[in-house]
C-alpha cells in the first residue's frame, strides 16, 4: 500500500514540475514575443515644394530566432554606429558567459557620452530570449533582456515602392536613458 502512495506522490510532484517548467518556458516565449514587436517600425514621411514630391518609408519588422542549441548564439553582435556590442559565450550544457560595452549619457546631454563596459551576470537563454544583469566596471547594474531576431528591413518610396530589402540576424533590445528610450539591433558578426 505505501509503495502505492510514493509512486502517486512521485507522480503528482512530476506533474508540478513540469507544469512550473512549461509556465516558465511560456513566460519567456511571451516576453520575447512582446520585445519583438516592440522593436518593430514604421515610419513613412512625404514632403512637397514646388512641384517637388519627396517621399521616404521605412518598415521594420523582426521574428524571434529561435536556434537548435544555446551553443549557436556564441558570437560577437555590434550595433551599426559602434554604440553598443555583445560578445557571447554559451557552452553546449547552455552556460552563459558575456561581455559588451554600452553608450551611456550624462541626463540629457548627448553631448556627453561615452562608452562603458559591462559583463553579464546570471545570463540565461530560453527560447529566443536573453536575460542578464550588467554589471559595470563601477559597479553600477541593470537589468538586461533581450530577444535574438531576424530583422528585416524594408525601405522605398512609400509602401507600394519598395527599393531595398534586406534580413539580418542579431539581437534586438530597448536601451532606456534617463528620459527616453531606443531600440537597439546588434548584428551578429561570427
Amino acid at each position: 500500500m505505501s509503495q502505492i502512495f510514493i509512486a502517486i506522490l512521485l507522480l503528482i510532484l512530476s506533474l508540478g514540475a513540469s507544469e512550473t517548467s512549461s509556465a516558465q518556458t511560456s513566460d519567456a516565449s511571451m516576453k520575447a514575443h512582446e520585445l519583438t514587436a516592440a522593436l518593430d517600425k514604421t515610419k513613412y514621411k512625404k514632403k512637397e515644394k514646388k512641384n517637388v514630391v519627396a517621399e521616404f518609408y521605412i518598415d521594420i519588422k523582426n521574428e524571434a530566432a529561435v536556434k537548435n542549441s544555446a551553443a549557436e548564439y556564441s558570437g560577437s553582435y555590434f550595433a551599426d554606429d559602434g554604440n553598443y556590442n555583445v560578445e557571447l559565450r554559451v557552452s553546449t550544457d547552455g552556460r552563459v558567459e558575456g561581455s559588451g560595452t554600452d553608450t551611456r549619457f550624462e541626463g540629457l546631454n548627448f553631448d556627453k557620452q561615452k562608452l562603458k563596459k559591462f559583463t553579464f551576470r546570471n545570463a540565461r537563454i530560453e527560447g529566443a530570449l536573453l536575460t542578464a544583469t550588467k554589471v559595470y566596471e563601477d559597479g553600477e547594474t541593470r537589468k538586461f533582456e533581450a530577444v535574438f531576431v531576424n530583422r528585416t528591413v524594408l525601405t522605398g518610396k512609400n509602401p507600394n515602392e519598395i527599393e531595398t530589402r534586406e534580413t539580418k540576424f542579431g539581437l534586438g533590445f530597448i536601451e532606456t536613458h534617463a528620459n527616453f528610450s531606443n531600440r537597439v539591433f546588434c548584428e551578429f558578426k561570427p
